[in-house]
């Protein structure tokens, strides 16, 4: 009998072989695995994402108020510069709303050494015929001259030649002379004409006279708050906007009524539980200024857009502070000491 030899490797050849791969149910815990680190992953991402914008929008609103500030601190040093003192200085005070800052107009008066020789030495200002102002609003006036110092500064006809030291859109101050009791009236320039007119819309008066008036009228800068309809808030430098999302700005003066050089009761007026009183102030003894603001930033945070932040309530500040509303907010304080004031 002949017995037939099948070698060990055609036998295991011969077996059925295992299918190479994973299983359902491998693929399956797989998938989850997967989702579950790609999910983790996506929010990790989100969350840096909204980190990252509420860092920049906070960078950015805090640059933009150092700016601002800087800008500010420059114009309040410079205030009245070659004008008289009564002049260097107005604000509008609110308790319920932004203040309005009018500052001397440096920039529209010449340095002295360029000042023709008759000027040297004398303060600067545009002599108004007629009387003050009796109520806020618009008064047009006749001046002496449209140019305090004999150098034009602003093309207000748009004719590309200088006829103005005051121009539509900044400010004006007001003082009497004879009279400083009366305090200091400002407002915005509207129009002018060269070489002797010009409409102020006042927005405060002078206190009651009792001389004969002595009356100075001196080019100013201004800053408000304006709210154009479907902009945000924006803060305004002589009617042009200077940067957006400024909520709110208030002024508080520091009048060293008994020039002791030190801050006594009284003294300090537009902070927290005083009121400046245009009609009374004497801008003689004006020695510092507190500019306060507070800025926002221009979207809500996304990590919390109903409730990040409320509304700043500074210096005499106390009503109508906007709720929560999902913006980043920043208060910047700048107290500068006027170098151009003297008694």
């Amino acid at each position: 009998m002949l017995t037939h030899f099948v070698p060990s490797h055609c036998q295991l050849a011969a077996s059925p072989r295992r299918s190479a791969g994973f299983s359902l149910i491998e693929l399956m815990v797989a998938t989850l695995i997967m989702g579950m680190v790609i999910v983790f992953v996506l929010g990790m991402f989100t969350v840096q994402h909204q980190t990252y914008m509420v860092v920049d929008q906070v960078a950015e609103t805090q640059q933009n108020s150092r700016a601002i500030a800087g800008l500010v601190e420059r114009d309040i040093r410079n205030a009245g510069y070659k004008v008289h003192s009564q002049g260097a200085a107005c604000g509008v005070d609110s308790t319920s709303a932004p203040d309005i800052l009018f500052l001397s107009d440096a920039d529209a008066i010449a340095a002295v050494d360029t000042l023709p020789a008759n000027l040297r030495g004398v303060e600067l200002g545009a002599s108004p015929s007629g009387s003050a102002p009796i109520a806020p609003g618009a008064l047009s006036m006749t001046l002496d001259d449209v140019v305090i110092d004999a150098t034009p500064t602003y093309d207000t006809d748009g004719n590309g030649s200088d006829d103005s030291d005051f121009r539509e859109g900044g400010g004006a101050i007001l003082v009497d002379l004879t009279n400083p009791a009366r305090g200091v009236a400002c407002g915005f320039v509207t129009s002018v004409t060269a070489p002797n007119a010009v409409v102020v819309d006042f927005q405060n008066i002078l206190g009651p006279a009792g001389l004969p008036p002595d009356l100075r009228l001196i080019p100013a800068i201004s800053y408000q708050v304006s709210t154009p309809v479907g902009s945000p808030d924006r803060l305004e430098r002589n009617g042009v906007a200077l940067a957006k999302d400024v909520e709110d700005i208030q002024i508080a003066l520091f009048f060293d009524a008994d020039e002791d050089g030190e801050v006594d009761a009284n003294e300090y007026v537009g902070g927290a539980g005083t009121v400046y009183d245009n009609t009374i102030v004497d801008g003689a003894t004006l020695r510092e200024m507190r500019f306060s603001m507070v800025v926002r930033t221009a979207a809500d945070d996304p990590r919390n857009p109903t409730a990040a932040s409320t509304g700043q309530a500074i210096e005499n500040r106390s009503s109508n502070i906007p709720g929560d509303d999902g913006r980043r907010r920043r208060v910047h304080v700048t107290a500068v000491r006027l170098r151009n004031v003297q008694s």
